[in-house]
């Protein structure tokens, strides 16, 4: 009878995936605007959910629960750090300008926004390139992640390579048929879905454990050092300071939540976003925290990849049937509101930004051809994830530097007029080498003065930015009224 309500619950769930992309392709109109953004016309829930889902990955609920397996509950302050407060003000700090832009100009895309800020096919380049480079390893982040857990909660049955094209092919069954839409109707049923469902899973967990008094005793007795921050050399101050940089400062700069952004009915939305984000961003976090703490108790031993697998082994091992399957749905959600965006996202920035240098296509066209990057990429992900280069935690951590060292350019164009072309240019390039000899251990590690390599890549970033933008000719009058004539009329 349990297996029969979880095996229930589980087609219910693909069922309303399923429908959602019926619904979206059937109320979508076929243009570019309406497939990648919606017709700009999300209001502020929808924003919310859109961005908050789209964030949540399997470095959230399978990563982030495996590092803290490995270093206690001050993995929570470690990661979750300054992004409470900053991730969301960046959302309105870069947002509120870009969407302005996006609003006037009809900008869809970063190298939209932002080529056309410093009238530069070069910049506009520059950005798809490093865009598309870094969103690739955190795609493969989320695949890797969901796939883990439908073949441990399967104890095998279903293979890891299964596992990853089940994941990408049911992504894709909503995705194709319904573009944005369809992805942000599904975040909002997702982001619900898990933030009720992880919060019930918790108190499962810990109830098949003894409750939180007994799993504390049991720390206290096998692993007292779990309980303080200085168990790893990952916590210490530099290190949580660098980490929790990187952490609050690069989730505006992912494409997906770029879009959402500009996909915005009005700028009033991202202002509320504010409010609700934090309090999203504490709840999820503190859920995969615990799970990775109380698993240590359970599993002692994991080591590297292995402790990736925590939240599955406690499901498996200590729920029923039932909420097995409710516990690989949250997983499944988790993943898979991220996997739709981020495929759609980088279909999105290759059909509108990199095709029309080679052919130019009609706003109907453009749809055909996104769902055929769509497919393209889901390709290339899949094979990546089946590879398993590194630890989630690692390929996430890659994958948000490289996005945070682009964020002194975006926020030089929004606010300081006297950026140049080149200035941008070489803030974008120099920093991208740099992170990458550190990250490849061609550059000792002591150059980085004992901090992550993306803050000195940042601040590099910084100091480039200022030094060749004051060194070469200043932006045109024409060029410094289209972008900040307009903030100018608006603020005033």
């Amino acid at each position: 009878m349990t297996n029969t309500i979880g095996i229930g619950l589980l087609l219910s769930y693909l069922f309303i995936l399923i429908a959602i992309g019926v619904y979206g392709a059937r109320v979508s109109m076929k243009t570019r605007e309406d497939y990648f953004l919606a017709g700009r016309g999300l209001g502020s829930m929808a924003v919310f959910m859109a961005l908050f889902a789209s964030n949540i990955t399997a470095f959230t609920i399978i990563g982030h629960a495996g590092f803290s397996y490995e270093v206690g509950y001050g993995a929570y302050g470690y990661v979750i750090g300054w992004s409470i407060f900053i991730t969301p003000f960046t959302y309105y700090l870069v947002g509120y300008r870009s969407w302005l832009l996006g609003k006037k100009y009809g900008y869809a895309t970063q190298p939209q926004v932002f080529g056309g800020i410093f009238n530069s096919k070069l910049i506009s380049l520059l950005f798809l390139i490093l865009l598309l480079y870094y969103t690739l390893p955190y795609l493969v982040v989320s695949i890797i992640g969901g796939s883990l857990a439908f073949t441990t909660v399967t104890e095998g049955l279903v293979p890891y390579w299964v596992s990853a094209m089940a994941l990408i092919g049911i992504s894709l069954v909503y995705t194709l048929p319904a573009g944005f839409r369809g992805t942000v109707l599904t975040d909002i049923f997702q982001g619900t879905l898990f933030l009720v469902v992880a919060a019930l899973l918790l108190a499962a967990v810990a109830r098949a454990l003894g409750g939180f008094s007994e799993i504390t005793a049991d720390l206290l007795k096998s692993n007292p050092a779990m309980l303080e921050r200085s168990l790893s050399d990952d916590l210490s101050p530099v290190n949580w300071f660098s980490y929790s940089f990187v952490n609050s400062i690069a989730v505006v700069v992912f494409p997906q939540i770029y879009t959402r952004i500009l996909a915005a009915r009005c700028s009033t939305n991202l202002k509320q976003v504010s409010l609700y984000y934090p309090i999203a961003l504490a709840l999820i976090f503190g859920v995969s925290t615990l799970l990775g703490v109380w698993g240590s108790v359970a599993f002692p031993g994991l080591e590297g990849k292995d402790a990736d697998n925590i939240v599955p082994l406690l499901i498996h091992h200590f729920l029923t049937p039932t909420w097995m399957v409710l516990g690989l749905v949250v997983v499944l959600a988790i993943v898979k509101s991220s996997i739709d965006s981020q495929l759609l996202s980088v279909a999105h920035l290759v059909t509108d930004d990199l095709l029309p240098y080679f052919k130019k296509i009609e706003s109907h066209q453009a749809v055909f051809w996104g769902r055929l990057f769509l497919l393209l990429f889901a390709a290339v992900a899949y094979y990546i994830a089946l590879i398993r280069p590194a630890a989630i935690l690692s390929i996430a951590g890659f994958a948000f530097s490289g996005f945070s060292v682009m964020l002194p350019v975006m926020i030089g164009a929004l606010y300081w007029s006297r950026t140049t072309a080149q200035g941008a240019c070489a803030a974008l390039i120099l920093p991208a080498i740099m992170l990458h000899l550190w990250y490849l251990d061609i550059l000792p590690q002591w150059t980085t003065f004992g901090f992550m390599p993306v803050f000195p890549s940042f601040i590099l970033a910084i100091i480039t930015l200022v030094v060749v933008s004051c060194l070469t000719p200043a932006p045109s009058p024409d060029q410094k009224e289209k972008t900040f004539g307009l903030f100018g009329r608006v603020f005033q």
